[in-house]
């Protein structure tokens, strides 16, 4: 691969170090110029198209950290940032938010905090739902350890975080599962979560023991196909005499009061006969 070719690789933009750690030689390193190439800065290498939160990050010797980190490792996450989240271990310049703290080693190639890193400083600045979203996803696909994460948040002043942790728990399956938790939770409503119903299959929420409560969406589930059974599966529960309500994930996040009051009803109203 030649170096143009590379620069392309890891987002249009490099330092120089990172490029003569690939074998690159410095002739063909100042070659980059003749490709269209610049320096933004000294020892950075960038295209015109250089993704533009990579090229933030290396000219201000940061890291993507936090929700920006999040994204870029595919990790569960409800609202996608409008502004970057950097982390570095200078404290130079005025971006905010940035984040300190780094104790583990960075992408290898991208300028990218690590995956714990991005969970610890995800729990300490996020909105509660992303921040449990984010560090569930990363146990759950990542292989990131619970008690590493655990073993970076044991001052006292983590204790948000750790809360946050705790409910990181692995049940449920999705962003929408996890606010509708949380939503309830805050209500007060005495559910289980991810109970095995006999001729239904899985349901997302279980009350009294007998009110299903499902949060669907198409664009959460991976094809039509897997979309139609769940609402067989809805259709099943109701035959066998459990009362269902289904949410769409825009209810639980846009009008929760509703989604409460019509829970609330279907309560009041007790078992189906």
């Amino acid at each position: 691969m030649d170096p143009l070719d590379y620069l392309k690789s890891v987002g249009g933009v490099a330092r120089v170090g990172l490029l003569r750690r690939q074998g690159y030689s410095e002739r063909a390193v100042r070659n980059l110029a003749t490709a269209g190439a610049a320096q933004p800065r000294k020892g950075v290498w960038a295209l015109p198209d250089a993704d533009p939160a990579f090229l933030q990050a290396i000219v201000s010797d940061s890291l993507l950290t936090c929700a920006s980190g999040a994204i870029r490792y595919g990790l569960w996450i409800k609202d996608r940032p409008v502004r970057l989240h950097l982390a570095a271990k200078h404290r130079r310049g005025t971006h905010r938010p940035r984040h300190g703290g780094l104790r583990f080693e960075p992408h290898h190639q991208l300028p990218i905090a690590g995956i714990e890193d991005i969970v610890v400083h995800a729990l300490t600045c996020l909105p509660e739902v992303d921040a449990i979203a984010i560090a569930q996803s990363a146990m759950r696909f990542q292989g990131v350890s619970r008690a590493a994460l655990e073993a970076q948040l044991g001052a006292r002043y983590y204790g948000v975080a750790r809360r946050r942790l705790a409910k990181a728990d692995g049940l449920s399956e999705s962003v929408p599962e996890i606010s509708a938790r949380l939503l309830f939770d805050a209500a007060g409503l005495e559910f289980r979560r991810q109970v095995q119903v006999p001729g239904v299959g899985r349901v997302d929420f279980m009350l009294g023991g007998w009110l299903i409560v499902e949060v669907n969406g198409y664009q959460f589930h991976s094809s039509r196909d897997a979309w139609r059974k769940d609402m067989a599966r809805l259709n099943a529960a109701q035959a066998l005499g459990y009362a269902t309500l289904s949410f769409a994930p825009e209810q639980v996040w846009n009008a929760p009061d509703v989604v409460l009051r019509d829970i609330r009803a279907v309560l009041r109203r007790g078992r189906p006969a």
